[in-house]
């Protein structure tokens, strides 16, 4: 008993602490982005000394990916504004890390005061979080992945027996049975695949495929609920910018939540559209009991959750990854009607 108190406490004055870990500077850039002043405190976040920045373009310090993002926020200003954006601002090392910046407009001195925190410290928590709740939701598939993948071996036993045998001509079978074995080696690769700890790296995927792959592994459950998974797929192949595994993991949690929101015999949509040129919307859409309108407001947030056993991480970590993807996720939802979560996604030539 002692010991949990011990290891409550001190983690308890881990997580307080977090916050003596923030380094910050402050500065003042002109509305060209140029440095005119610079506190002597950069240092420690960015390695760079105050005169070292000044005069320099705040944005050549700025992630690539993430630029775009940042000169759209402030292009978006035409008055006295302020607000908060993250990114991933460069270091004298070369190497990247993860800021959040607080802005004030001041239009009629042409300048925007700043406020640099570094939250590297806050990113590797959640990438922990994100791992950690991925490795739960695979522990919570496993069951019936193992069904799935029991059936086909049943069937391909079952053949060899018979050709031990004799009893059957082969050459029918042989591919009846590659398919079997194919369907196996695809589920167990996904599964691995989703399991494993990588580094976060964005490249171009079709949605259709990522879709695909993740309804391949929650068929499984599906059939064990009594729930059919419908897909509403155009027949021209659209594309993404995406970490594969986190975007994966999205729409894992989405298609679960929406499977544990039937009582038993619904029906669960996944669809692809197109809106304007430049977004593609994912809907997960199922029929189960629906959410109140009152507590419509609170999903995504941490550690509310509309489930008797859930911690409410889930979702929270859907919508931090699809915000790191320049994306937004919207919710429409109707008691005992059911559920309809859509994922707005940056649209991609191949």
């Amino acid at each position: 008993m002692c010991n949990k108190l011990y290891h409550t406490d001190r983690t308890s004055s881990q997580f307080i602490n977090i916050a003596n870990r923030f380094d910050y500077f402050t500065a003042v850039v002109g509305m060209d982005g140029v440095f005119r002043q610079v506190s002597t405190t950069s240092e420690s976040v960015t390695g760079y000394k105050s005169e070292e920045l000044i005069g320099k373009i705040i944005f050549q310090y700025i992630f690539k990916d993430d630029l775009e993002k940042m000169k759209g926020s402030l292009n978006k200003i035409n008055h006295d504004d302020y607000g908060v954006i993250t990114y991933r601002l460069q270091e004298k090392t070369g190497d990247y890390k993860w800021v959040e910046t607080t802005y004030m407009v001041l239009k009629e001195q042409q300048i925007i005061r700043l406020l640099i925190k570094d939250i590297s410290i806050l990113n590797e928590l959640c990438n922990y979080l994100i791992h950690s709740e991925k490795l739960s939701i695979i522990g919570q598939m496993a069951a019936g992945i193992a069904h799935e993948i029991r059936n086909p071996l049943t069937s391909i036993k079952g053949f060899l027996q018979l050709m031990q045998a004799g009893v059957i001509d082969t050459r029918n079978y042989i591919n009846i049975m590659k398919n079997e074995i194919d369907r196996i080696e695809s589920i167990t690769s996904e599964l691995l695949f989703l399991g494993k700890r990588k580094e976060s790296q964005k490249s171009v995927h079709c949605i259709q495929k990522l879709l695909n792959e993740v309804i391949l592994l929650m068929q499984a459950e599906g059939l064990q609920r009594n729930i059919e998974i419908e897909k509403h797929f155009p027949a021209q192949s659209y594309f993404i910018k995406c970490d594969e595994s986190k975007i994966k993991q999205v729409f894992i949690n989405l298609i679960k939540n929406g499977m544990e929101a039937i009582d038993e015999n619904g029906k669960l949509s996944v669809a692809i559209s197109i809106q304007g040129s430049r977004h593609i919307v994912i809907s997960i859409t199922d029929t189960g009991c629906g959410i109140p309108k009152e507590k419509l407001n609170n999903i995504g947030q941490p550690f509310y959750t509309t489930k008797e056993n859930g911690n409410g991480l889930g979702l929270m970590l859907c919508y931090r990854i699809i915000d790191e993807h320049q994306g937004k996720i919207k919710i429409y939802s109707q008691v005992d009607e059911g559920t309809s979560f859509q994922i707005f996604l940056p649209r991609v030539k191949e």
